[in-house]
């Protein structure tokens, strides 16, 4: 199965400093009280909303929501599970051995 990414101006290969930059600039706002987290594995860095730990007990937890993986020698975009990062990391790099990471010409439109 292929994963399609989306490209970015990233400067690679990509560091914790530019996959902060990138999520930044080319990710959704994080959602209302939560906090971006990002964690670096081996081939990318993945991206995480996460929810305070002192958050108030009556906020939901955002179910179904999506990992961004910023790879770290393209700098492309792709969406992911929320999957812990050890899993993501682990099927990143089988994906990657596979040659099955498809890095669109362009980002899809809103729409």
């Amino acid at each position: 199965m292929n994963i399609h990414a989306y490209p970015t101006d990233a400067q690679t290969p990509v560091d914790r400093a530019e996959a902060t930059r990138v999520a930044a600039e080319h990710l959704p706002a994080d959602l209302p009280g939560h906090d971006r987290r990002i964690v670096e594995f081996a081939d990318g860095f993945a991206v995480f909303a996460v929810q305070p730990l002192h958050a108030p007990p009556d906020r939901p937890i955002p179910i179904g929501g999506s990992v961004y993986v910023i790879d770290k020698a393209t700098g492309a975009v792709s969406f992911w599970p929320t999957y812990p990062s050890g899993v993501i990391a682990a099927h990143y790099a089988l994906l990657l051995a596979a040659g099955q990471l498809v890095v669109a010409d362009s980002w899809p439109d809103q729409d």
